[in-house]
């Protein structure tokens, strides 16, 4: 799957929808996430944050009020010119490059927390996956803490798809390749990446009010 070309895509179909550009629900939910992740991060004034795959910049908009700086990384040039547009705010700088790739754009280990929110999934293999696990531990400072949230949980995959019709549509565009769900990951593939790393990973799961709780894990991951 094409993430670069989908994302491009879905911003022009979506118009001024800034939700639906990033597949978010409303404000509301969106809010519960800036909070969860500066909850589980432990969000400082002091910080610098680095937001991985961070989209038309909703969220990285919300968490630059709580830190020091934030830098916000997104291949998808429409996602970004919103949130260049829309989305910013003095001690936020936005930076179109891969995730795959962001260390040659930052200067390495120069983030105190990283997080990658609602998009594990778009990196549809495992390799990729560890790919990416391992560019965010170029960027971040020793004893830095890296949250991934809101992971597509293969084992709870049916409570999403949870009628024949739902799974007969998302088995349809799978095939097609047009699923916009990417990969959906076990927990014990995350442990053995961050063994393969040498770093300390902590499966979390979520709470029952998150929007997503019902199929999706959150990760920690400690240096």
């Amino acid at each position: 799957m094409n993430w670069k070309n989908y994302w491009n895509t879905n911003v022009e179909e979506k118009g001024s929808d800034v939700f639906g550009q990033v597949q978010r629900k409303d404000l509301r939910t969106t809010l519960m996430s800036v909070n969860h992740i500066t909850r589980v991060l432990d969000i400082q004034r002091s910080d610098t944050i680095l937001d991985v795959c961070c989209g038309n910049g909703i969220i990285t908009q919300k968490i630059a009020k709580k830190c020091d700086s934030i830098v916000g990384v997104d291949q998808s040039e429409n996602l970004l010119y919103v949130a260049k547009r829309d989305f910013k705010e003095m001690n936020c700088l936005y930076m179109n490059c891969s995730a795959l790739e962001m260390s040659q754009y930052v200067k390495p280990h120069s983030f105190d927390k990283i997080y990658l929110q609602f998009s594990l999934q778009y990196f549809d293999k495992r390799n990729e996956g560890q790919n990416v696990i391992a560019e965010m531990l170029k960027c971040l400072k020793p004893n830095g803490k890296i949250f991934i949230g809101d992971i597509t949980d293969y084992k709870r995959k049916h409570k999403l798809y949870d009628t024949p019709l739902k799974k007969a549509f998302y088995y349809k565009h799978l095939l097609q390749g047009k699923s916009g769900m990417g990969k959906f990951w076990k927990e014990e593939e995350l442990n053995s990446i961050c063994k393969t790393l040498g770093v300390k990973g902590t499966y979390m799961e979520q709470t029952n009010e998150l929007p997503y709780a019902h199929y999706r894990f959150d990760y920690l991951i400690e240096n």
